[in-house]
């Protein structure tokens, strides 16, 4: 038998089978390498792009989708570009969509159209504060008038309250924990935009309220100081504290001083304030009577809004949760400081007090001069002599934009009437006027003499007062007597306070003011008189008293009746 041999080709099969597997695996592997290449490639050009963009964020991917209805939108101009951007990244190039228009207004516009009972013009209000639906509500509600439900849902987005200042300033302040405590103090001057128009203001007035602890006395004597250092616009006030030559801060947001800076390229620098964070937000506010697929659309817009926190910062403005975008401050640790959340009717309040507090003053004072005016205080010195310096004081302590009438009463000063008009109405800035009041406060004795017809007196004041009223001023009647009523032929003390009830009107307020001079005056009835108006008594048992009583009740007139 032969022995076993190889079948002939055998051998040359499995060395090509081996070879061309050889060969699969190293296409393969070039495959894998060719793949791997591609990827780097493309990788290090996107990273050569973004080194050529300077490192700016890629545009958020439009997403395509559609409201479910229409909107139309009214927002404030602090937040409607951040809107319309997010509403076009949301759509995208789609034109089959309900049409969604936004329209810039300024919030305090569209608050105060509200109050007055305009009809709404939109489907969603955007205010860059939810302080301007409580202040539309509540003076719709004071004024008695019908108007619109509003509904204010979850915030989208806010912005922290800084105080804005020059390097320089900063520096200085540095070496204490600025604050709301320090405009307390007065260590820094302070310029605010007019609260009235601007939410940052009214939310720093709330804060103020907090650093002094909510003393209405102490937070009155701030408010007027600060009066002299109001401007129309956040821009004014961050113009001025960029030009002012001695520590000067601008309260506004870090939104307004980021748009400010870009502007303008003025060095001013954030200082967030280390006592009360306050901070202003955005919500979405919509009707009471919208329809379901406004509703829908509202929910679907402020889901689009919280997504688009990219957006939102490239507008200045931090997210619902006050996570500040990367361009806020170069001090991380400050820009993460978190703001603490203000209540919207409590700033509306703050505004309405600053707005009592700073209005021009329109004042009747009522003088007893009755005989009892005539008798000694001091050694040297009777109770009319005493009370003339005080009213020149008083008189000096009133701004030039105010107006002031002098009455006098007694008994019977001109036939059964027991009052008396001495100086009519006219403006303090009127220098003719104010020393025409000025001289007949200084020469009140030579009218004394009488009894005291105080009910009925106090009861023509207020009725002159509520039938010549004027808006936008404090209207009052300063009372000042040292004794009781003693006119028994007319109004006794239940019947003026139900007189005054009937006069009553929460809209157009007629407070009274009462001061008692010495230990004679009835000031239980002076307290009820006061009361039934919203006013407010004060005392004054020593001479010496008088002068400070007096300057007070004429300086805090806007905080009554809860001046404390």
């Amino acid at each position: 038998m032969q022995p076993n041999t190889p079948v002939s080709g055998s051998a040359p099969t499995r060395a090509a089978a081996r070879a061309a597997q050889q060969r699969r695996r190293s296409l393969v592997l070039l495959g894998v390498i060719l793949v791997l290449v591609v990827a780097l490639i493309a990788v290090l050009g996107i990273l050569f792009l973004r080194g050529a963009s300077g490192g700016a964020p890629q545009e958020p991917v439009s997403t395509g989708e559609c409201l479910p209805s229409s909107l139309r939108i009214t927002a404030d101009p602090a937040v409607a570009g951040a809107l319309e951007a997010i509403v076009a990244d949301l759509t995208g190039s789609r034109s089959d969509c309900p049409d969604v228009t936004i329209r810039a207004e300024d919030s305090s516009v569209t608050a105060a159209a509200l109050a007055a009972g305009s009809a709404p013009d939109f489907d969603v209000w955007v205010p860059d504060s939810g302080m301007w639906p409580a202040r539309a509500t509540g003076q719709a509600e004071l004024t008695g008038v019908d108007a619109a439900e509003l509904v204010v849902g979850a915030d989208v987005a806010s912005t922290p309250v800084v105080f804005a200042a020059t390097e320089a300033t900063a520096a200085a302040l540095e070496t204490e924990d600025a604050g709301f405590s320090s405009l307390a103090g007065r260590s820094v001057a302070a310029v605010l935009p007019d609260p009235s128009t601007v939410a940052a203001s009214s939310a720093a007035l709330l804060a103020l309220q907090t650093a002094v602890g909510g003393d209405a006395r102490a937070f009155t004597a701030l408010a007027l100081g600060l009066d002299t250092g109001v401007v129309p616009t956040a821009a004014d006030a961050l113009a001025a504290a960029s030009a002012a030559t001695s520590p000067t801060i601008a309260v506004t947001t870090e939104q307004s001083l980021l748009e400010f800076g870009e502007d303008a390229k003025a060095s001013l620098v954030p200082i967030y304030p280390a006592d009360v964070k306050p901070a202003v937000s955005v919500p979405l506010v919509t009707l009471a009577d919208a329809s379901d697929g406004t509703r829908e659309s509202v929910e679907a817009l402020s889901a689009a809004v919280a997504k688009g926190s990219a957006r939102l910062a490239e507008y200045g403005l931090r997210d619902a949760a006050g996570n500040a975008p990367d361009s806020a401050t170069e001090n991380a640790a400050e820009a993460g400081a978190a703001a603490e959340p203000i209540d919207s009717a409590n700033q509306a309040e703050a505004l309405r007090t600053w707005q009592m507090i700073t209005a021009p003053s329109r004042m009747l004072s009522l003088n007893d001069v009755s005989g009892s005016m005539l008798q000694p205080a001091t050694a040297d010195m009777r109770r009319i002599d005493l009370f003339e310096q005080a009213a020149v004081r008083a008189i000096n302590s009133l701004s030039a934009d105010s107006s002031l009438a002098t009455w006098v009463f007694s008994s019977r000063r001109i036939g059964g009437q027991d009052w008396q008009e001495i100086v009519p109405f006219g403006a303090l800035g009127d220098p003719a006027h104010k020393q025409r009041t000025i001289d007949t406060a200084n020469g009140l004795d030579s009218l004394v003499g009488g009894g005291t017809g105080l009910y009925d007196s106090v009861l023509a004041a207020v009725k002159y007062m509520r039938e010549t009223y004027v808006p936008g001023q404090v209207n009052l009647v300063l009372l000042n007597t040292d004794g009781f009523n003693e006119d028994d032929e007319g109004l006794d003390l239940p019947g003026l306070l139900a007189e005054l009830e009937k006069l009553r009107d929460p809209a157009k307020p007629v407070a009274v003011i009462a001061i008692g001079y010495g230990p004679d005056t009835d000031q239980a009835a002076l307290e009820q008189i006061a009361a039934a108006t919203d006013g407010a008594a004060y005392q004054a048992l020593q001479p010496t008293d008088i002068g400070t009583v007096l300057v007070d009740a004429v300086t805090q007139r806007g905080c009554r009746p809860n001046c404390g």
